[in-house]
């Protein structure tokens, strides 16, 4: 063996292990690097005017301001006001006579006689109840530290991304042993399949959300952002979409005697709602690619149980891209969609 192919065996070798050490230092905030670089994909067209005039550096973090501000505030203010309304719709969702079938119960309660063989083993069972609420309790507290750096590395990722974002993919496309067109149509793949899942499925489900919430309101629906948000998370779900909230609303409204309200929730929804789907869809993915169903809900599926929330995007583009690299090893083109 020529030292030449000895150098490049060593140099494979310490690559395999400076890559698997690299991999285990990346892992544990993967979440957060994810949640960047979609950030930095979307908010990229903004950075690119502002940086033509005020530098690169000055028009990144004016970028990552307005994001925050116009962004980042205003989704953490939804979630926060949709988890207290959740737990009011959880209250009212409970049995209202509860209480009183409770009291009328205790007295009988009283009469059934609990044997001491089973005093010990029922106080160490809500013992270990109380002590699992306060570990869980304390096991939120001790994630905020984690959080915090997690945050860090999302900002420092983004800022990174964003103002040499460029240069990345030119060295990759000169580190990867690829022909240029070969890159180019992973590039542009990467690029449609990015804007179908976060521009396209988001702007559909955002609308289907909205227009929900409006016709909630119209009827009298309290606790509209909670069902907003079940909405759009919903609504990323093709088949089911904005139907799975306001069908049941349509019955229940319908249980309480309310008909009038029950027929207009029902035309509304299925004309208006559901509706905004055929509208939407075709406007927002006339950059991107229409993703087929199977890919959607197997890569929304995956990717939550793998990434987090994050993985509602990164999955179905991490299926698509597979495919799409089968179909340059196997020398098929790509058609104009994923059809259905």
């Amino acid at each position: 063996m020529s030292s030449a192919d000895g150098g490049a065996t060593f140099l494979r070798a310490l690559l395999l292990v400076v890559g698997a050490l690299a991999v285990l230092l990346v892992v544990p905030f993967l979440q957060a690097l994810l949640a960047a670089g979609l950030v930095a994909y979307l908010v990229a067209p903004v950075k690119e005017r502002l940086a033509a005039r005020l530098g690169p550096t000055v028009g990144t973090t004016a970028t990552i301001l307005v994001t925050v501000v116009i962004a980042v505030v205003p989704f953490a203010v939804v979630v926060g006001v949709a988890a207290e309304q959740a737990l009011a719709v959880a209250r009212t969702a409970s049995l209202p006579d509860a209480a009183a079938v409770q009291a009328d119960l205790r007295p009988w309660l009283g009469l059934v006689p609990m044997p001491d063989a089973l005093t010990g083993p029922v106080t160490d069972a809500l013992r270990t109840g109380v002590l699992g609420l306060l570990g869980g309790a304390l096991g939120v507290l001790g994630g905020i530290p984690g959080f915090l750096v997690g945050t860090v590395v999302f900002l420092f990722a983004l800022f990174y991304l964003l103002r040499d974002g460029e240069r990345f993919v030119a060295w990759l496309r000169g580190a990867t042993p690829l022909d240029p067109a070969t890159m180019d149509r992973l590039v542009a793949r990467t690029d449609a399949l990015l804007w179908a899942a976060v521009v396209g499925n988001v702007a559909v489900a955002g609308v289907q959300a909205v227009l929900t919430v409006v016709g909630f309101l119209f009827i009298g629906v309290e606790n509209v952002v909670f069902w907003g948000v079940a909405t759009f998370l919903l609504s990323l779900l093709p088949i089911i979409g904005a139907s799975i909230v306001w069908v049941p609303a349509v019955g229940y409204l319908l249980l309480v005697g309310r008909v009038p309200a029950a027929i207009a929730l029902l035309v509304y929804g299925a004309v208006v709602v559901s509706g905004s789907d055929n509208l939407v869809r075709p406007l927002v993915m006339q950059r991107g690619t229409d993703l087929n169903a199977a890919v959607l809900v197997l890569g929304i599926f995956g990717g939550v149980s793998l990434f987090g929330f994050v993985g509602l995007f990164v999955g179905p583009v991490v299926l698509g891209l597979a495919k799409t690299l089968v179909d340059v090893l196997a020398g098929v083109s790509d058609g104009p969609t994923d059809s259905r």
